[in-house]
């Protein structure tokens, strides 16, 4: 069992499963959907990966695993999976095997993992199991199931249930399983879910590799980050967790900080336009149209979450600076400790997100323009930005002015922006070290995700990769 906060969840118990077994039949598959054989896809697989999530991001991910030629024929996926709905493979599957433009196909204008385990079934001939699931407890007990076949084993089943109890987590046990495949199994988690972050200390304690763009664990309660990270930083450990997505989607923003830190530099202060969306909105808005137009059109683009607040509220941003401030050596900076500006009105954070979009701009409209105006008449334009002063120990969100000469004001779309003050670069002696680039959207944030899986797989020893 693991006790979070005043609930207890209980993670070993009995569950109903729905499955469905497809077995290969006949059909011939079409010429298109496989490519030629070549040496490195008769290799031995150096990493099999069970992905949760299959969003925008996480599909993505999926064709990007076609196309890269470093890891062709090194990848195999044991099981993709959303909170509904499960793809269990009988045979691993490898995606360098196939075309990007066949499971485009295949997986084309739908996330339901229904349909696409019918078409992989009647087109690749692939023998998989549908599992579905009902409750958020059904998912992660099927999760870790996934990832530890002994778990079916009654002497293991205790060893999984003592690991979840509090008392065994604060005196630091870890669990003992018959390994499999040990070192080479990997979750990579493209959800945003905590419920999915509370079994990341599970899984690595496991020996199972994490890679995600999740926030919410390094994000998070101080206690259970620093849990993952010995169990995935010990000399002893047997498993590692990448998160670069979780800043700026594929700009490298955490292995800077953590190349800085390592190599004797001092981190003073982090400083950025680390929200796309919030990127976008400020870069558009000019004045002329109302603000809550611009957030409307946002949100028909895609920019936003369903609901707006999520991205003005300033919770996203306060999420990366801690995660930010947490990688220069501030390991107990939390969300708790952040001066947070949200945009939301106070009276509108509660209600309906039809309500919200109904009074917004009513609200806010004026308030918004008051302040672009004001800023405009001193040369500036407005930012939304996230600090992190490791000086002071200072961790702020809010809406900032600069001047048109500034790195802050010249950005274009959903681009992001952090400058990182050090011992080393500073205004005194040279300049602030400057990232920039997109720091949204599909395509670069799965691609920031493969690239951390690359990684993991130079780190077990590919030297292909590492080349």
């Amino acid at each position: 069992r693991a006790k979070h906060q005043n609930q207890t969840f209980s993670l070993y118990f009995v569950i109903i499963i729905t499955t469905t077994t497809m077995a290969p039949h006949q059909p011939t598959t079409p010429q298109s959907a496989t490519k030629s054989s070549s040496p490195s896809s008769e290799q031995p697989i150096a990493l099999t990966l069970g992905v949760l999530g299959v969003g925008g991001i996480g599909k993505e991910f999926l064709f990007q695993l076609t196309e890269s030629h470093v890891l062709e024929g090194k990848i195999a996926i044991a099981f993709i999976a959303n909170s509904r709905k499960e793809i269990r493979f009988k045979t691993p599957f490898v995606p360098s095997e196939h075309n990007r433009e066949l499971l485009e196909t295949l997986f084309d204008g739908t996330n339901d993992l229904a349909i696409w385990a019918k078409n992989l079934y009647e087109v690749l001939h692939v023998e998989l199991d549908i599992v579905t699931c009902s409750s958020l407890l059904e998912r992660q007990r099927i999760v870790l199931d996934d990832v530890s076949p002994s778990l079916s084993d009654d002497s293991n089943n205790q060893d999984i249930s003592d690991a979840l109890t509090k008392e065994s987590l604060d005196a630091g046990n870890t669990i003992t399983t018959k390994p499999w495949k040990k070192g080479r199994y990997c979750i990579v988690d493209m959800t945003s879910s905590d419920e999915i972050a509370e079994l990341y200390h599970v899984f690595l304690a496991l020996g199972v590799h994490i890679v995600t763009p999740n926030k919410k664990c390094n994000s998070g309660p101080t206690a259970r980050d620093q849990k993952c990270r010995g169990l995935s930083s010990m000399s002893w450990s047997t498993a590692s967790w990448f998160y670069e997505a979780t800043i700026g989607a594929g700009l490298p923003i955490i292995s800077t900080l953590r190349n800085l830190t390592s190599s004797g530099d001092e981190v003073y202060q982090i400083k950025g336009v680390f929200s796309g969306t919030m990127s976008y909105l400020f870069n558009t808005f000019d004045g002329s149209t109302p603000f809550s137009e611009v957030v409307k059109t946002a949100k028909k683009l895609g920019y936003t979450e369903p609901d707006a607040r999520e991205d003005l509220n300033g919770q996203d941003v306060a999420r990366k600076v801690v995660i930010a401030a947490r990688e220069s050596g501030w390991l107990d900076a939390s969300i708790e400790k952040t001066s947070i500006e949200s945009l939301v009105p106070e009276e509108l954070r509660a209600c309906s997100s039809e309500e919200f979009d109904d009074k917004f701009g009513k609200l806010y409209d004026t308030v918004i323009a008051q302040k672009f105006a004001d800023a405009k008449k001193r040369g500036n334009v407005l930012r939304f930005c996230g600090s992190a002063d490791l000086r002071t120990k200072e961790l702020k969100v809010e809406l900032m002015e600069f001047p048109m000469s500034h790195a802050f004001a010249n950005l274009q779309g959903s681009q992001n922006v952090v400058e990182i003050e050090s011992k080393r670069y500073n205004p005194t002696d040279s300049c602030c070290l400057t990232i920039s680039g997109p720091g949204a959207g599909a395509a670069v944030t799965a691609g920031g995700v493969l690239g951390d899986v690359a990684k993991l797989v130079a780190r077990l020893g590919d030297v292909e990769v590492l080349v």
